[in-house]
């Protein structure tokens, strides 16, 4: 390869899976950083670390890229893509490239309330929703619904705004808590009130050329941190043929370009529920990347004009697990599966981002989850 590619967010684990995955394939990438000791900077599969402070504009992302003479663009996590698919058409003048939808289109995954309108339009299952339009329709809604119910944010904002109530009682006190704390007050940001589903969490992954439809995967949730709703940081490939249609109609529907994740839970009759259309990369690549479907790899092949052929062969079943990125604390937190996280731990099926061949960024992990575990339970328990 003759070109420099960029993979943003370097802090991000799945960042250095990105990176790992590419390097593999003798691509060593950039990596984008606020510092130059950052995780993913610290892999032997990095060609170095392109230190930016948060808050660039156009003008100096621009001059940095073509100082480093970055041709291609792999972004990572939400607001990068909120930040940089808006200068898409500028970047691409300049001859760099991001493989992504156009930012219309994005605009509509990011928004709930668009991908649901999609849903509904095309026959995709999802969860009985209310949008209250005012703090009254609160009380209204709260006699409608059944119990436990969520508590969502209308748009993904770089970490999902979301919290369950058990009771009339509780929602109310927590909806005006969300909305105090995220500051939202207009019709347009008050937060949906949803059913809650009470099975696995699922997800149809995909990369598309140009609304074709090239390799694909699936993964189910096993543990979450926090608890009550959060990361997966256990996970296990999946096959369920209705996953994948109903994440197809999704994704074919929008002309897809680059990767997505459709993320779903399973209902009392082993349905696929829509949750949301996560247009970028997600926070288990790295269970796909070491289940044999390389998706930044894919994004390379798009760049060079190959064309991708539709799969969903991949190794199956497959566990990947992030002892140092919430596991652990999950097992801490919840007493009952800390011997199934242990144990995972041990496990030379159960795979995991502590490599011993890339022993830098490794480190790295370990030495942040000790931190964060002394500051969290000597300083401040």
């Amino acid at each position: 390869m003759t070109f420099n590619v960029l993979v943003t967010d370097a802090s991000y684990k799945h960042s250095l899976g990105i990176v790992r995955a590419l390097g593999k394939c003798n691509i060593k990438p950039f990596v984008l950083g606020e510092k130059k000791n950052t995780l993913s900077a610290f892999s032997k599969y990095s060609k170095g670390v392109i230190e930016l402070a948060q808050n660039y504009d156009y003008e100096i992302f621009l001059d940095t890229l073509k100082q480093y003479n970055i041709e291609l663009i792999i972004l990572v996590p939400t607001n990068s893509f909120k930040k940089i698919v808006p200068w898409k058409l500028l970047l691409k003048e300049n001859n760099i490239e991001i493989i992504t939808v156009d930012l219309q289109t994005q605009e509509i995954a990011f928004s709930k309330v668009e991908t649901y309108k999609l849903a509904e339009k095309i026959g995709v299952p999802i969860p009985k929703t209310f949008y209250p339009k005012t703090f009254e329709d609160i009380q209204k809604f709260s006699k409608e619904i059944t119990y436990p119910c969520v508590i969502k944010g209308l748009y993904e904002v770089g970490g999902n705004i979301v919290d369950y109530a058990y009771n009339e009682t509780e929602l109310a006190t927590k909806y005006y808590s969300i909305c105090k704390k995220y500051d939202l007050k207009n019709q347009s940001e008050l937060p949906m009130l949803q059913e809650y589903i009470s099975g696995f969490g699922c997800a149809f992954f995909a990369v598309y050329k140009n609304g074709v439809c090239g390799p694909t995967f699936q993964h189910k949730r096993i543990r979450e941190y926090p608890v009550t709703g959060g990361a997966s940081v256990c996970a296990e490939s999946y096959i369920n043929p209705l996953l994948e249609k109903y994440g197809k109609l999704l994704l074919d529907a929008l002309s897809w370009h680059g990767v997505a994740m459709v993320e779903f839970k399973m209902n009392s009759k082993s349905e696929p529920v829509l949750m949301e259309i996560n247009p970028k990369f997600w926070g288990s690549t790295d269970l796909a990347l070491e289940a044999g479907v390389n998706f930044p790899k894919y994004l390379i092949d798009i760049y060079q004009g190959k064309e991708l052929s539709y799969s969903n062969v991949y190794k199956c079943p497959f566990k990947y697990h992030w002892p140092f990125d919430g596991d652990i604390q999950h097992g801490i937190e919840k007493k009952s599966n800390l011997y199934s996280v242990i144990k995972d731990c041990f496990n030379p099926k159960v795979k995991s981002n502590f490599w011993f061949k890339d022993l830098k960024p490794s480190l790295y992990l370990f030495a942040t989850f000790c931190k964060a575990f002394i500051v969290k339970n000597i300083f401040f328990k």
